[in-house]
């Protein structure tokens, strides 16, 4: 009964629907462009609770009842930009482990156990420009979650493990900054922008890792981590009375401090233009960034550079993207950005991605645009659209109480007024198209363009030297430094003398004349899927030439590499060596036991012994080793009873990070008189990663000048 009901119901809701629409006159659509639009209502902005504790720290305090939580956030006064040239990452690695390592009183693990408990999290950080941290809760965990982050912020204990377990994560991201071509592009544009030793733009490298320790983390958060340094922000579902004495109570003992924060770094703007070239033979596209020097956000002309870029290249209706990838078709992506920063001048860019074969011809299509914007202007329609873009989207930058008093926090952080966006959305509404056409021509600059080119030149439309003069970029990562002691004249002599003796344990005249071997071999690689196991056949000619053949369950696989350029052939095709893969094959050659006994006495090795010592119950001389057209360093351990090479040991990136790459060499066999090696294990940090194993070898055979060739 009920079910027939229902149903009667509902087809009397669908029947007066239906009459409804009957009666009413069918309106013809309208374009778009006749559309009509109410005026933006004026943005409402919150006024949160702000008051100041006695010892310095700013609170301020938003109540949000919409849901049963309350979230905090700090701004420490410190930042990545006052650490030490030569300890680059410190700033980082403090706020990582000030969370990680826990407290005095609580290990870090003990803390995650009482979060998680709680569903709540506190965490820590340090970036460029500031410190923070953040903490979100249930209402009814507030005052367990207030606690640990008083503690985290006050007491953080550095505990040994946990800076090691970070350094690692230092390591491995530095062994992996080269990986995405995105990234590269970037990264390295920010570095021609501000200078590589910026403290907006130096990298991190392993010697800084090694530079950082214990007492270095302890007296970065001594010097800043002071209340009145920190301004915190709490909103969410409590009485402002309440949480104003939480707040009191929890920060209000912590004793103010001495705080001597430097002026903040400022860049300088370029004096020319330059062209700039970093070579990615692995890539079949193009990553393109042009600009120079930008703004900060209480320039004068901010709002009108905002609009001017939108115009420009900020969206589907931009100039950029209308004319060189709807028009043109020569992008996959374009755009600009008008880069602003609160106290430090930002970065202004304009780029996107194309195919290699029309790179030169989408450089030039950004640069013709860009020209003719600053010296024609904008038009009426293209301000009209900026205009929109840029008010329509303002009132996003408000919606939620997080973003309200995190942006008034921040404001009051670096000095601005608190009507800062207000003034800036009413600078939008009332700019003109000569104001806006006026600060183009005042501060864009097509003179001193930095231009930045990442990709394979061999497939480009035109060589980039039509730009300009070129200048290539080496993105290589420094290796890990080895601590080794200064060279005598006695550790030289000796160490001479040491591989001498292995010369002629290894065969002498016969090492002497090897021009090029042949070998056969076996070869298990360990994978984080388990262990391969391939067939292999390897050429080398000396000095400098490499090739192998590999059949592996994937499929047969060539690499070769002719002493300057290599290629790679494998069922996915035939692409150049990657330029890593190249660097590492002319360290491996260099290294080479029997190419290294022919040249050690030449200039470009500097050997001394290092020390003798025992390993495996067998005395080993010890020679340190520096190939200086690489910089490579590495250790022979001679067997001191045989005179042969026991094993090989250098520095070297995996994909954890650097790690110490040991080849332990075993059951020597001679021949035509040179003796050879038939088993090879090699090791990272003590882990076994393959094993080679020699199933026939030859010298001298006369191999040919085709096996280097690319197909």
């Amino acid at each position: 009964m009920k079910q027939n009901r229902l149903h009667t119901i509902l087809l009397l809701i669908v029947a007066v629907v239906l009459s409804a629409a009957a009666q009413t006159p069918a309106t013809k659509p309208q374009h778009y462009k006749n559309l009509k639009y109410p005026k933006l209502r004026e943005l409402q902005i919150p006024e949160p609770t702000r008051f100041e504790l006695s010892n310095g720290m700013i609170v301020y305090l938003l109540e949000d009842h919409t849901l049963p939580t309350i979230n905090a956030s700090l701004i420490v006064r410190t930042g990545s930009r006052y650490e030490p040239a030569d300890k680059v990452g410190l700033a980082s690695l403090t706020g990582q482990v000030m969370r990680t390592g826990g407290t005095t009183s609580k290990t870090g693990e003990e803390i995650d156990q009482m979060l998680e408990r709680a569903a709540a999290s506190v965490e820590t950080f340090i970036g460029s420009t500031s410190g923070g941290a953040r903490l979100s809760v249930l209402k009814e965990d507030f005052d367990m979650g207030l606690g640990v982050l008083v503690d985290v912020l006050k007491n953080p204990a550095f505990r040994d493990d946990k800076i090691d377990l970070a350094k690692v994560s230092s390591r491995s991201g530095i062994s992996r900054r080269n990986d995405q071509v995105a990234g590269i592009a970037g990264r390295e544009y920010n570095r021609l922008i501000y200078g590589a030793t910026s403290p907006y733009a130096r990298l991190m490298e392993y010697s800084h890792v090694e530079n950082i320790i214990k007492q270095d983390l302890i007296d970065f958060h001594k010097k800043y981590f002071l209340p009145n340094a920190m301004m915190i922000a709490v909103w969410g579902d409590f009485s402002t009375a309440a949480m104003k004495a939480k707040i009191e109570d929890a920060f209000g003992g912590w004793a103010r401090g001495t705080l001597a924060v430097p002026p903040a770094p400022q860049a300088r703007m370029a004096a020319s233009r330059t062209v700039n070239f970093i070579k990615k033979t692995d890539v079949n596209q193009s990553q393109i960034y042009i600009g120079h020097l930008g703004g900060r956000l209480d320039d004068p002309e901010s709002a009108l550079l905002n609009l001017a870029d939108k115009a420009l290249g900020g969206g589907q209706a931009s100039r950029l993207f209308s004319k060189i990838r709807s028009e043109q078709g020569l992008a996959y992506a374009v755009w600009s950005f008008w880069g602003e920063s609160y106290d430090y001048q930002g970065a202004f860019s304009m780029g996107g991605s194309t195919k290699s074969g029309t790179t030169v011809a989408m450089v030039k299509s950004i640069l013709k645009e860009f020209e003719g914007a600053v010296t024609s202007g904008i038009t009426a329609s293209e301000l009209q659209y900026a205009k929109e873009s840029f008010l329509n989207s303002f009132v996003f930058e408000f919606d939620t109480k997080s973003k309200v008093i995190n942006k008034l926090m921040t404001l009051e952080y670096f000095g601005y007024p608190k009507d800062y966006y207000q003034k800036q959305q009413q600078a939008v509404q009332n700019a003109t198209l000569k104001a806006v056409n006026e600060a183009m021509q005042k501060r864009w600059k097509p003179e001193v363009l930095s231009i930045l080119v990442v990709g394979n030149d061999g497939d480009f439309d035109e060589p980039l030297s039509s730009l300009g003069s070129v200048k290539t970029i080496d993105i290589a990562i420094p290796s890990p430094p080895e601590k080794i002691p200064d060279a005598t004249p006695e550790t030289i002599a000796k160490g001479k003398e040491l591989l001498k003796k292995t010369l002629a344990a290894m065969g002498g005249s016969k090492v002497v004349a090897i021009k090029d071997m042949v070998t056969t071999v076996k070869l298990m690689q360990s994978t984080p899927m388990g262990d391969i196991t391939m067939d292999a056949e390897m050429k080398v000619v000396m000095p400098n030439k490499f090739a192998t053949r590999i059949k592996s369950p994937m499929g047969e696989m060539t690499m070769a590499f002719d002493g300057t350029n290599g290629w790679v052939q494998s069922p996915m095709g035939s692409q150049d060596m990657p330029g890593s893969l190249r660097e590492n094959y002319r360290k491996q050659m260099a290294s080479d036991m029997h190419y290294f006994l022919q040249n050690f006495e030449k200039p470009e090795y500097q050997v001394q012994h290092l020390k003798d010592e025992t390993v495996g119950g067998k005395a080993m001389n010890v020679v340190f080793v520096r190939y200086l057209p690489e910089n490579y360093t590495f250790r022979y351990f001679i067997d001191a009873r045989t005179g042969l090479f026991d094993k090989k040991v250098a520095k070297g990136n995996t994909a954890s990070g650097p790690a110490d790459i040991e080849e332990h060499y075993s059951d020597y066999r001679l021949v035509d008189g040179v003796q050879i090696p038939h088993k090879t294990e090699s090791t990272a940090d003590g882990k076994k990663v393959s094993e080679l194993t020699i199933i026939s070898a030859a010298v001298n055979v006369g191999v040919k000048d085709d096996a280097f060739k690319k197909p």
